[in-house]
C-alpha cells in the first residue's frame, strides 16, 4: 500500500493538510518534511517515554502504526497554538488571560488577524493527516485492532476542537488526499461532523480488547484500554452536553449512553501528555516559548482580573498553583489581575492605579511553566461538572452536590501534576467546600452558573474548553469589552473565522460553508451554539 511516508521528500509537496497539490513553502509542506524527517531520524517516543524508542531508518522504508499515533497525540500542544489560539484567543476571550498587547494576544480585544486561522492550517497539516494514515494503515488488520479503536476516537477529539472552534469544516474528506485523490475537500455541516464523532466514538469503544494485541505508541494511556474507554465516553460526554441546545434529544441520549458506559472518575483517568524536560521535542511547548519568547518578562500575558478577583473571593487554594508576579512570587495578598480591553494608552483609563506589568499576576513558572508540565486535554473534573450539570436538567440520576464537590476536590488534587508547587493541602481543599457555595446558590440558575464557573476555573490551561463551555452555557457571567479599535467591540466571538488561504485553494467549498453557516465572521453562531 502506497502512502505519503514511502516516497522521497521532494514529491511530498502534492501530500498537504488536506490533499492540497503543490503549495509552494506552505506549512502543510513544511510540515510533511520536518515530519518525514523526524521519523526518518528515529527521534520520536514510544508509549512510556519519550526517549525510550529509536527507529532505525535503514531497517524500514516506511512508517509503523506506533509513531504515527504519538505523533499525532503530542502534536495537539504545538508552540503556536499553545501560545497564539489557546492563550492568545480563546483564553484572552473568555476572560481568564489579559494583555494590552494588540497582535499575538489579539484575543482580549476580539481583533481580527491571521492568528484565527492557524489552528486550522496547522492541525490540518499534521495531526489529521497522520491520524488518518494511521486509520488506514490499521484497519481490518486483528494485530492493530486496538490501536485502530484508539485512532477512530482520538480522531474524534481532534475534529471536535476543530469543529468547535470553527463551525462547518473538512471532515468526511479530510486528510486523506494521497489514498483518494480529493485535493479540495468539501466542508461538511458541524451537524454532520458530530455525528459522524459519535459514530466513531462509539466503534471506537465497541472494539477495544484486553485481549487482542497490545498498543505501541500511545503517550497519554500507554495502552491501558480501561482508561482508553472511560476516555472516550467522557469524549461522549461532553460532545453530548454541547448539542443541548442544537438537538436535545440526541444530545440527552447521548450523555445517557456515556454515563452508562462508565466515564472517569479517578485521577489516573485523566487525559494528558507527559513532557521531559531537557530536550524542544519533548518539552512543554506552552512553557518553551514562554521561555524563548521572554513572555515573562515582557507582560504580554497575564492573569485577568475578573478571573483573579473570582480566586481571591473564593479563597480559592488554586491561586498559587496557576498564579505568580513575574518574579516568581506566589503571596497571595501580592497577586494582581489586569483589566481586560485595553492598551498600553488606554490602561491609565480602566486601571488609573496602573504603574508597571511587572505588578500584575502571570503564570506560574514554577508549576504550571515547568518544562516537564503536563499538557491536559480531558479531566475528571470536567466530567464530574458535566454530570453534575446533566443530573440538575434531569438528564440523569444522582446528585448534583456531590459531582459538583468531587468536582472541586479532583480540580485541586489535579495540580499535584505540576511539582511539589502544585500540591494543594487537604486541609485547605476542605476549607474551601466548607464555604458551602453550592447549598448558597438558591436556584437551578444560580447552582447552573456556580457549575459553569467552577469549570472556568478547573479549565484554565485548557482555554479550547473554557472558550467552547462559555459559549454554549452563558457561564461564568462575563462582561464584554469595548475596545475602541476592534470590530467586534462589545461583543464576545462566537467563532473563529477561516484562514485566509482557504479563499485561494478551496474557494468554492469555503464559499458553500459561508453559505450554510453564515459568514465568516466572528459573530457567526456555529450548530451547537444556538441558546
Amino acid at each position: 500500500m502506497n502512502t505519503p511516508y514511502n516516497i522521497p521528500i521532494k514529491q511530498s509537496v502534492r501530500i498537504a493538510s488536506l490533499g492540497r497539490k503543490c503549495i509552494p513553502l506552505s506549512l502543510a509542506f513544511r510540515t510533511e518534511c520536518v515530519l518525514l524527517a523526524l521519523f526518518l531520524a528515529g527521534i520520536l517516543f514510544s508509549s512510556c517515554d519519550f526517549e525510550e524508542k529509536n527507529i532505525n531508518p535503514n531497517n524500514s522504508t516506511t512508517i509503523e502504526p506506533a509513531p504515527l499515533l504519538t505523533y499525532s497525540q503530542l502534536y495537539t500542544s504545538n508552540e503556536g497554538l499553545s501560545k497564539r489560539v489557546q492563550v492568545g484567543y480563546c483564553m484572552m476571550m473568555v476572560q481568564q488571560t489579559a494583555s494590552l498587547d494588540r497582535e499575538e494576544m489579539a484575543g482580549d480585544k476580539y481583533l481580527e488577524t491571521e492568528m484565527l486561522g492557524v489552528y486550522f492550517t496547522d492541525t490540518y497539516a499534521s495531526t489529521i493527516k497522520n491520524i488518518q494514515e494511521l486509520i488506514n494503515r490499521t484497519a481490518d488488520n486483528p494485530e492493530f485492532v486496538n490501536t485502530y479503536a484508539i485512532a477512530l476516537i482520538w480522531k474524534s477529539f481532534l475534529f471536535h476542537r476543530i469543529t468547535d472552534l470553527y463551525g462547518d469544516v473538512p471532515y468526511s474528506e479530510a486528510g486523506n488526499g494521497y489514498e483518494t485523490q480529493i485535493f479540495y475537500p468539501k466542508y461538511d455541516r458541524q451537524q454532520d461532523i458530530y455525528a459522524g464523532l459519535i459514530h466513531d466514538i462509539e466503534t471506537g469503544l465497541s472494539l477495544l480488547d484486553p485481549a487482542a494485541p497490545a498498543i505501541a505508541g500511545d503517550i497519554i494511556y500507554s495502552g491501558n484500554i480501561d482508561r482508553w474507554k472511560k476516555f472516550g465516553n467522557s469524549l461522549l460526554l461532553r460532545l453530548g452536553m454541547r448539542m443541548e441546545h442544537a438537538d436535545a434529544g440526541l444530545a440527552r441520549s447521548t450523555v445517557a449512553k456515556a454515563v452508562q458506559g462508565g466515564v472517569m472518575q479517578e485521577p489516573s483517568d485523566i487525559c494528558m501528555v507527559r513532557h521531559v524536560a531537557g530536550k524542544s521535542s519533548t518539552e512543554n511547548t506552552l512553557s518553551s516559548v514562554f521561555r524563548s519568547h521572554g513572555l515573562l518578562n515582557s507582560g504580554a500575558v497575564k492573569i485577568s482580573k475578573i478571573f483573579m478577583d473570582r480566586l481571591k473571593i473564593t479563597n480559592d487554594p488554586r491561586l498559587p498553583v496557576y498564579c505568580a508576579l513575574p518574579d516568581g512570587t506566589t503571596d497571595i495578598d501580592k497577586q494582581k489581575g489586569l483589566q481586560n480591553g485595553y492598551d498600553v494608552l488606554t490602561i491609565y483609563d480602566g486601571d488609573p492605579s496602573f504603574q508597571s506589568l511587572r505588578d500584575y499576576s502571570t503564570f506560574n513558572p514554577a508549576t504550571i511553566l515547568l518544562m516537564d508540565a503536563p499538557v491536559v486535554h480531558l479531566t475528571p473534573a470536567e466530567v464530574e461538572l458535566l454530570q453534575a450539570e446533566a443530573v440538575l436538567k434531569g438528564w440523569i440520576n444522582g446528585d448534583a452536590k456531590t459531582h459538583y464537590e468531587k468536582a472541586v476536590r479532583l480540580s485541586m488534587e489535579q495540580q499535584a501534576i505540576y511539582g511539589a508547587g502544585g500540591i494543594i493541602p487537604e486541609e485547605q481543599i476542605d476549607a474551601y467546600l466548607a464555604q458551602n457555595l453550592f447549598d448558597k446558590a438558591p436556584t437551578t440558575e444560580t447552582k447552573l452558573n456556580l457549575i459553569g464557573t467552577e469549570f472556568w476555573v478547573a479549565t484554565f490551561l485548557n482555554g479550547y474548553e473554557s472558550y467552547a463551555n462559555w459559549r454554549r452555557t452563558g457561564y461564568p457571567q462575563l462582561f464584554p469589552t469595548s475596545y475602541s479599535g476592534s470590530p467586534n467591540k462589545g461583543k464576545i466571538p462566537r467563532r473563529f473565522t477561516y484562514p485566509t488561504e482557504e479563499y485561494s485553494i478551496n474557494l468554492e467549498h469555503v464559499e458553500e460553508a459561508n453559505a450554510n453557516q453564515g459568514a465568516d465572521a466572528l459573530s457567526t453562531r456555529i450548530w451547537w451554539d444556538n441558546m
